[in-house]
């Protein structure tokens, strides 16, 4: 080979290094979230725009609430979100024992575009009952259940009302009466106000299994809701049944 000729393919060479070490760079507006893994992180997304979480690690299993509405992709250290609707879902990633929260929820503004998530140890992050009990908090016990099938029971132990109303969190228990242990992202349960889904939701199971004879709890998470009447639809397996709660503060 000619010198020249070695002198451009090396230029070329460089180019193509550049190019490789400048498309892993981040964009300089990205997010960065830090989190123990108990704390429930608002993704925001727009239709058209992908998103991508970027963990420092290969995701092991992804668990999407309402999967029908997103593509959602593995990549080398992260995954890609391709939202198909606007819904609101949860969104759940588990790698190396780790488990990530988070909520998929549409925006007007400015979308989530590149979201770096940090995993820092329990007793170094920052507390996460940033809705710290006041006056303006309240708590109804319900003590409502209902069945699904003959083998799971549904029961929505009480009701937190926090920020005047603008947020209302609901305590579920799941009870297995039978033998066999179900995965909790079987189980899907959805807020709804005359049939139609509320757009901003989140459930949070406390662990990813329902075992034999035991029980599973976990949180429905309704944000910017009037305090009306609603109803939480619990699925499984085709099945469905519902539960209404009735508006109002004690």
């Amino acid at each position: 080979m000619k010198p020249r000729s070695k002198l451009v393919v090396f230029v070329g060479l460089l180019m193509l290094v550049a190019f490789e070490s400048s498309a892993a760079v981040p964009p300089s507006d990205k997010r960065t979230i830090l989190t123990s893994g108990e704390k429930v992180y608002p993704i925001h997304y727009q239709l058209g725009q992908s998103t991508v979480l970027f963990f420092g690690l290969r995701p092991e299993t992804v668990i999407c609430g309402n999967k029908n509405y997103f593509n959602i992709e593995k990549i080398k250290e992260g995954i890609t979100i391709q939202p198909l609707s606007n819904f609101s879902t949860n969104l759940t990633v588990l790698a190396q024992g780790r488990r990530y929260l988070f909520f998929l929820t549409p925006t007007s503004g400015k979308p989530d575009g590149f979201v770096e998530v940090k995993w820092v140890p329990p007793g170094q992050a920052r507390s996460v009952k940033t809705l710290a009990k006041t006056d303006s908090e309240v708590v109804r016990e319900l003590g409502q259940r209902t069945k699904i099938g003959n083998t799971v029971e549904f029961s929505i132990l009480r009701e937190k009302v926090l920020d005047k109303g603008k947020r209302r969190i609901f305590e579920v228990e799941l009870a297995n009466l039978g033998g066999k242990s179900i995965p909790s992202n079987q189980f899907e349960v959805v807020a709804s106000l005359g049939g139609v889904p509320l757009a901003r939701q989140v459930v949070v199971w406390e662990g990813d299994d329902l075992k034999g004879k035991g029980k599973l709890r976990g949180r429905v998470i309704v944000s910017e809701h009037d305090g009306k009447s609603l109803s939480l639809v619990i699925g499984h397996l085709g099945r469905s049944t519902k539960l209404v709660i009735k508006g109002g503060r004690n």
